[in-house]
């Protein structure tokens, strides 16, 4: 238990490399979050700003990758906050990462156009097309209208904490692609728009795909070959197992 009373468990990503404590019931980070880790762009010194942290099992899995960067996390929610303190704790980063309990509607605690990255998998449900978990972390993380952001706001908030030129990595349902798209250019707030399709198996529609775009930055959309996950067998490719594993990275 923890100050909110909350049952964890103690799991891993990364073949052990990062530690995690999750709430035993509720949404739990998963492979997406490690290949979502894998797409952002690193280099010493960047600042990461993880919009929806939770845990912190994203921007933990980027700083296996690259300790010399500095990582902030904003969730809605406090007690993975209390969750994420306690794992950048358990993964000797507390000099490089912290996280805080904050609204992306309101927040001020952050200082805007100042960060290198910001990394974001946001609730892949819209409000008024699914019927809410009854486990109040699960139906935040999984829906907008629970959350009380919506897709637009997320966007919103990215493109105002990003420098000029900064990278926006996101994982989102490849069936919304056409929604974050839209927002991304609604105000030309993104351009440079890079897509990178993750296939369960080969032959099958794309599930999840991640999106790469650069806040007033404009070149042509670009659609990557994307990976397949899964070989017939039910084990992991070759190349998804150095992500899942090694944090080998994905080049956008």
């Amino acid at each position: 238990m923890n100050k909110h009373n909350t049952e964890v468990i103690e799991t891993t990503l990364l073949r052990g490399q990062v530690k995690l404590l999750q709430p035993k019931i509720g949404f739990h980070a998963s492979i997406d979050s490690v290949f979502l880790a894998a797409a952002v762009p690193v280099k010493d010194k960047y600042k990461v700003l993880d919009i929806g942290c939770g845990v912190g099992s994203v921007g933990l899995c980027v700083l296996a990758r690259n300790k010399n960067i500095s990582l902030t996390g904003i969730d809605i929610q406090p007690e993975l906050i209390d969750l994420a303190h306690q794992n950048a704790g358990l993964n000797d980063v507390e000099d490089q990462a912290r996280f805080f309990h904050g609204d992306i509607k309101t927040e001020k605690h952050t200082e805007d156009n100042s960060f290198n990255v910001v990394v974001m998998n946001p609730p892949y449900l819209e409000d008024g097309t699914h019927t809410p978990s009854p486990e109040k972390i699960k139906a935040t993380s999984h829906g907008e209208g629970v959350s009380g952001a919506s897709l637009a706001d997320w966007i919103k908030y990215a493109h105002r904490k990003l420098k000029q030129g900064g990278h926006l990595t996101l994982i989102h349902r490849a069936d919304r692609l056409d929604d974050v798209i839209v927002e991304l250019e609604k105000k030309r707030w993104f351009g440079s728009v890079v897509v990178y399709p993750l296939w369960s198996h080969a032959g099958e529609d794309a599930k999840r795909v991640i999106i790469q775009a650069r806040k007033e930055r404009y070149a042509p959309i670009v659609l990557k070959s994307g990976m397949v996950i899964h070989r017939e067998d039910g084990k992991y490719t070759q190349e998804a197992d150095a992500i899942l594993s090694d944090a080998t990275a994905i080049i956008l």
